[in-house]
């Protein structure tokens, strides 16, 4: 699946619900829960083909080994793609990030709790900071960011490192 988040950048998560990231050395691994900065692909038109540019301004390339990188500073015929999506285009598709405008940022963040939160002693732990960080988080595009920090500050949950 794709996500686009500004136009015109994507972020590209894997079959099992992790965003690629981007490495300053060009590699590419499949294991953030959020998107940020480096989870950003930034996508232009070349001779009907689609190429996509990593955080660190290299272009997407495909090796012939199997493996994926960003290490091409122009583009070559391996740095070129064709996207498809599997959704309908007539059919509107709510995104994430029209859910999380529709309700309060503190229903959101408690549902995002109940997701990945153990509880033993039948109690929600939700940070104590107020909501104003995630409001301007929201705003600028980084909301999952500042939710994953939280919970990182936090240690509430077993998945969070």
């Amino acid at each position: 699946q794709w996500y686009q988040r500004r136009v015109p950048q994507l972020a590209i998560k894997t079959g099992y619900d992790k965003f690629l990231s981007v490495a300053l050395d060009g590699s590419i691994s499949g294991r953030s829960e959020a998107i940020g900065a480096r989870e950003e692909f930034q996508i232009s038109f070349d001779d009907g083909f689609q190429v996509l540019k990593g955080c660190n301004g290299r272009y997407l390339t495909f090796n012939s080994d199997g493996t994926i990188g960003c290490t091409l500073e122009e583009i070559k015929d391996n740095t070129k793609v064709i996207m498809r999506t599997r959704g309908d285009k007539e059919r509107k598709v709510q995104t994430l990030a029209e859910k999380e405008k529709q309700g309060s940022v503190r229903e959101y963040e408690t549902n995002y709790v109940k997701m990945f939160q153990k509880f033993q002693d039948k109690k929600l732990k939700i940070s104590k900071n107020g909501t104003k960080d995630l409001k301007v988080a929201r705003k600028d595009g980084r909301f999952h960011e500042e939710m994953l920090d939280r919970r990182e500050k936090m240690k509430s949950d077993r998945y969070c490192m």
